[in-house]
C-alpha cells in the first residue's frame, strides 16, 4: 500500500482528500506575468464573493440606480480570469488558508495565518514590503484583526487569538489600521485589561472611533475602530442610521496617508462582510456591501488613475453561500421581479436579529419583516422564526450547522409563487463557503492586452512579488505531511475556524 494511501485512511472516511497538484504549488493552466514594475499596490478583497452576488448588484445597479458598475466597467475593459480557491487539505478553504495563498505564495491548513500545520511561519507579503520601505495599511469592514488583513502582515497559529493579533499589530507598525473590533483593543473587554487604544496612541498612532473623528483627524498614523465587533452592514448604515463610516470612507482617510510616504506604499482594502451577509443568506445585506465595495472601488481607480505608478489587484478570496437569482414564471419572464423586490429590504438579519431579541411574539416578527425586509409572512412563517429564535427549531435541514437562526429567517421568505415572484427569488446552497473559482482582476497602467484566464490563488503572490520587484520563497509543506499532522492532533483542533470564516 502507498503511503498516500495510507495517510488517507487513516483519517475518518471521506474528511480530507488529496488535492490536484500544479507545478510545485498552484495552477498548471496559466502563469500570467506583468511585464513591468509598480511604486504602490493595493490589494481589494472581496470576501465571500461569488460571481453570483455579481449577476444580482449588477442587475440591481442597472435596473435600480441606472447605472453600471465600477465593477463591470474594470471587468470589461482590463484583465480578468478565474483562481481556484482550495488549501492545501480541503476543496472548500476558510479565510486564513486563502489569505495565506495569496500573501505568502503557498497553500496551508485551514485555521492559521502564514503559518504551516507543523508551526512553522511564513513571511507575509505585506511585512516583506514593508522591510523594502513600504507604507502598510490594512482598510476592512471585519474586525481589523480579522483572517483577511491580518493574514498579509502577521504569523498566528490561530486565526481567532484576535487579541493577540491586535499586539501583533502595534509590533508589527502599519501606517493604518481601520476597521472594527473594539473588543480586542478596550481594556475593559479584553481578558487582560491592556488598553490597546493607549499602547498605540504612545506609539504615535491617531486612534478614532467615529465618522467624525475619523474626518477631522490629522494624523500622520492611524488606528480607527468603529465597532464592537464587525462594522455593520451598509444596508443598516444607509437605511438604520447606525453611525459608522463606509468603506469609502475609510479608503479616502488611508490613500492621502499612504501616498505621502516616499517610498510607496501596499494597501489591503476588504470587503469583508460580503461573507458574512453571505452566511447569513441575506440577500439585501449581501447587495448592499457589494454596492459599498462598488463605491470603493470607485475611490480606488481614480487614484490609480492619477498614480499610475500604482497596481489594483482585485481578488475574491473564496465564494459563500451561493445565493443565485433563479428563474421563474413561463420561459422565466418574471425572473427579474425579484431584482426590484430587493429595494424594499432595508435591514440586515443582524439588525432584525437585536430589533426582535430573544423572546418575540409572532406579531412582532411579522411586522419586523414587513418594515425592514418588505415581504408579509404568514403566521405559520412568523412562528417559524419565533421557534428558530426561542426554541433553536431551525430549518431547512440542508444548512441547520451554518449561521443560526438567520438561515432560518431567511427561509421563512423564501419566494413560494412559481409563476410570478412575490419575494426575491433568490435561493442559496448553503450557508457555507463553497468551493467554486472566484474573480481575479487587475487595473492599472500597461495592462490592457494580458490575459490572467485561470490561475491557482497562490499566484497572487507571485503577481504582488513582480509588481514591486519583491522576490522570496516560503516553506512548501505537501499535503501528505500536512495530514500527518492533523491526523496526530486532538479531533477538535483539527480545524481551528471560527463562524464568521
Amino acid at each position: 500500500m502507498k503511503r498516500r494511501d495510507i495517510l488517507k485512511g487513516s483519517l475518518a472516511a471521506g474528511a480530507l482528500a488529496l488535492l490536484p497538484k500544479g507545478g510545485a504549488q498552484g495552477a498548471p493552466q496559466n502563469v500570467p506575468s506583468l511585464g513591468r514594475r509598480y511604486r504602490n499596490l493595493i490589494v481589494f478583497v472581496y470576501d465571500g464573493f461569488s460571481w453570483e452576488d455579481y449577476a444580482i448588484a449588477q442587475a440591481y445597479a442597472r435596473r435600480r440606480l441606472g447605472r453600471a458598475l465600477a465593477l463591470e466597467r474594470l471587468l470589461a475593459r482590463y484583465p480578468n480570469g478565474l483562481m481556484n480557491t482550495y488549501s492545501l487539505t480541503s476543496y472548500v478553504t476558510e479565510s486564513s488558508a486563502a489569505g495565506n495563498a495569496m500573501s505568502c505564495g503557498v497553500k496551508t491548513v485551514n485555521g492559521g495565518l502564514a503559518v504551516h500545520a507543523d508551526g512553522t511561519p511564513l513571511k507575509p507579503f505585506f511585512a516583506a514590503a514593508k522591510e523594502m520601505g513600504k507604507a502598510v495599511g490594512l482598510v476592512t469592514t471585519t474586525t481589523v484583526t480579522h483572517a483577511t488583513p491580518a493574514s498579509f502582515v502577521v504569523s498566528n497559529p490561530d486565526r481567532n487569538a484576535e487579541a493577540q493579533i491586535a499586539e501583533q499589530y502595534l509590533a508589527f507598525g502599519a501606517e493604518v489600521y481601520l476597521g472594527g473590533g473594539d473588543r480586542f483593543f478596550n481594556p475593559e473587554r479584553r481578558q487582560d485589561k491592556k488598553d490597546m487604544y493607549a499602547a498605540f496612541a504612545q506609539a504615535g498612532y491617531g486612534v478614532v472611533k467615529t465618522p467624525e473623528e475619523l474626518a477631522r483627524s490629522n494624523a500622520s498614523k492611524l488606528l480607527g475602530v468603529f465597532s464592537d465587533s464587525h462594522v455593520p452592514y451598509e444596508v443598516d448604515r444607509r437605511f438604520q442610521g447606525l453611525r459608522v463610516p463606509s468603506l469609502k470612507e475609510m479608503v479616502q482617510a488611508a490613500l492621502p496617508r499612504l501616498a505621502a510616504h516616499r517610498n510607496g506604499f501596499v494597501l489591503q482594502v476588504e470587503a469583508g462582510r460580503i461573507d458574512h451577509s453571505n452566511h447569513l443568506n441575506d440577500p439585501a445585506a449581501t447587495l448592499w456591501d457589494v454596492l459599498a465595495a462598488d463605491e470603493a472601488l470607485e475611490a480606488l481607480t481614480a487614484f490609480v488613475d492619477r498614480n499610475p505608478d500604482t497596481l489594483l489587484l482585485l481578488a475574491a478570496d473564496h465564494a459563500t453561500g451561493v445565493g443565485a437569482l433563479y428563474g421563474t414564471g413561463r420561459s422565466y419572464l418574471e425572473s427579474s421581479v425579484g431584482i426590484d423586490l430587493l429595494e424594499a429590504q432595508k435591514a440586515s438579519f443582524e439588525h432584525m436579529g437585536r430589533v426582535l431579541g430573544t423572546n418575540p411574539d409572532a406579531g412582532q416578527v411579522k411586522e419586523a419583516y414587513r418594515a425592514m425586509k418588505g415581504v408579509a409572512l404568514s403566521d405559520e412563517e412568523a412562528q417559524m422564526v419565533v421557534e428558530a429564535i426561542t426554541k433553536r427549531v431551525y430549518l431547512p435541514d440542508a444548512v441547520r450547522y451554518s449561521i443560526q437562526p438567520a438561515n432560518t429567517m431567511s427561509w421563512a421568505m423564501v419566494q413560494k409563487n412559481a409563476q410570478k415572484p412575490e419575494r426575491p427569488n433568490i435561493g442559496w446552497s448553503s450557508g457555507q463557503h463553497t468551493a467554486s473559482p472566484v474573480m481575479l482582476a487587475l487595473y492599472g497602467q500597461g495592462l490592457r492586452f494580458l490575459n490572467l484566464g485561470l490561475v491557482d490563488n497562490t499566484h497572487v503572490f507571485r503577481l504582488m512579488g513582480e509588481a514591486l520587484g519583491i522576490r522570496y520563497q516560503n516553506p512548501v509543506m505537501s499535503e501528505e505531511e500536512a495530514l500527518e499532522i492533523l491526523k496526530s492532533r486532538p479531533v477538535g483542533m483539527r480545524h481551528p475556524e471560527e463562524v464568521w470564516a
